[in-house]
């Protein structure tokens, strides 16, 4: 009678742990959520955007910054590369349309924290800008390609070229890294298979591999799981910052030189096994010089184009080739170092997070219109509360430069009824960045939003 007392009692407890639900599973907040694949550009409406550059130390700071065109809130998520340590977390809130962020240094000041950021609505866009002592900014990423490419790269005397692959997700990445230079296919065999390991990140450092290349091209190619890349490149004392990106037949650039930038250049890569032809146009304030360079480059090589001879203080440039290529802008002075890929195409509407002029660094927006028509523009200055717009004229072939306010703002917005393309840049006396504005699907509403009109504009 003992034993089947002590048989019920064991059955009992069995059918009550049964009964009770499971606990809940740790949290996984990228669970499911993958980069899309194929694309070019990021489709902005999507919840996550990831960043995976930023910098928090004694020398720099870093800003990250959100836009939306709905209310939302941004939750942001800064891992800790040691296993078993909770990551870091923010959050900001942005008006309808509106732009926000946050300071680093607030959340975290342990060096290198890169991280993503979560939307509770959209369309939405996020960028991040490190400053102190170098200025360097770019977008953040919510889609990429099958195969990132990064063209503009070099490993001359002094110079230092690092690629950081940062994996947001819990399970462990595997890539695939290759190269090209101006001397041909780089052997990076024990590049092949780079392991990320969950929620960490990864830097490798080419001026060590692969020394005194003028021109390297890079691509990284995901084989297991998920790693988003970014490079950094320093010369000098500055240090730029920018994204990889998929491969296209067209590329604009509203930006290419600023003030003390006294070499700047397109660099063109071609991946093919076939040589490719490649026509620029150039913009400047005064119009377009159509036909400016036409090159053909051979398979597997990267062309850099000098615009040392181009008598403007400011560029812009249409990339045409007749087959997909990779393109990107650098530049470097006494300014400091700039650099940022092109804009595989024209939109009607742009977002531009964390266009601001703050403490002793000036932003600027560049917009280049190519086409033979004119483009009338809504420019919307995006805050934490108010939108106040203005409006310009974009002549046909020409670019503009718009200095940015200083008055609490966050970001920017710029449509149109016509196509066109957007950029920005911020200096100061510690260096220049540029980056590429973030296109705004058709499908999205690009009329003009509500606000403040800016004292002495016509809209």
């Amino acid at each position: 009678m003992r034993r089947l007392a002590l048989v019920l009692v064991v059955v009992a407890m069995a059918v009550f742990a049964a009964l009770l639900s499971p606990p809940d599973p740790p949290p996984e907040p990228l669970a499911g959520l993958i980069i899309d694949r194929p694309g070019i550009e990021s489709p902005i409406d999507a919840a996550i955007w990831y960043c995976p550059w930023a910098q928090s130390d004694t020398d720099r700071d870093s800003f990250l910054a959100v836009a939306s065109l709905a209310p939302a809130t941004a939750d942001f998520t800064l891992p800790v590369a040691i296993p078993g340590e909770p990551p870091d977390q923010a959050q900001a809130v942005t008006s309808g349309p509106g732009a926000s962020g946050i300071t680093l240094s607030d959340i975290a000041q342990r060096g290198d924290s890169p991280g993503f950021i979560e939307f509770s609505n959209g369309p939405s866009a996020a960028s991040v800008m490190v400053t102190g002592d170098v200025v360097a900014a770019d977008d953040c990423v919510a889609t990429g390609p099958d195969e990132w490419f990064f063209a503009g790269g070099s490993t001359m005397t002094g110079e230092r070229l690092v690629l950081r692959l940062f994996n947001p997700f819990p399970e462990t990445a595997k890539v695939s890294v290759t190269g090209f230079s101006e001397i041909g296919v780089e052997a990076l065999g024990d590049l092949r298979s780079v392991s990320v390991n969950p929620r960490s990140w990864r830097d490798i450092p080419f001026e060590e591999l692969l020394r005194q290349r003028q021109t390297l091209v890079i691509s990284v190619r995901a084989e297991e799981g998920l790693a988003i890349p970014a490079m950094s490149w320093t010369s000098g004392t500055d240090e730029a910052l920018w994204m990889g990106t998929d491969l296209s037949t067209t590329w604009e650039f509203p930006v290419l030189r600023d003030a003390d930038l006294e070499t700047s250049s397109i660099v063109v890569a071609n991946p093919s096994i076939n040589d490719v032809d490649v026509t620029v146009d150039l913009f400047t304030e005064e119009g377009a010089q159509r036909g400016a360079f036409s090159f053909t480059i051979p398979a597997l090589s990267p062309l850099r184009i000098g615009l040392g001879e181009v008598d403007a203080a400011a560029i812009g440039a249409l990339v045409t080739a007749s087959a997909p290529v990779a393109a990107s802008v650098v530049a470097v002075g006494t300014a400091g170092t700039a650099a940022t890929a092109g804009s595989p195409d024209q939109a009607v509407q742009w977002l531009l997070p964390g266009v601001r002029s703050a403490g002793s660094n000036t932003a600027s927006l560049w917009l280049l219109n190519s086409g033979d028509e004119s483009v009338s523009v809504t420019i919307s200055a995006l805050t934490g509360g108010e939108t106040r717009n203005s409006k310009e004229i974009l002549e046909p072939g020409t670019i503009k430069r718009i200095t940015v306010e200083r008055s609490g703002v966050f970001g920017y917005m710029v449509t149109s009824m016509d196509r066109f393309s957007a950029a920005w840049s911020i200096s100061g006396p510690r260096g220049i960045a540029f980056a590429a504005g973030i296109p705004v699907p058709v499908t999205v509403d690009a009329g003009t939003p509500g606000g403040t009109d800016l004292p002495g504009s016509d809209g």
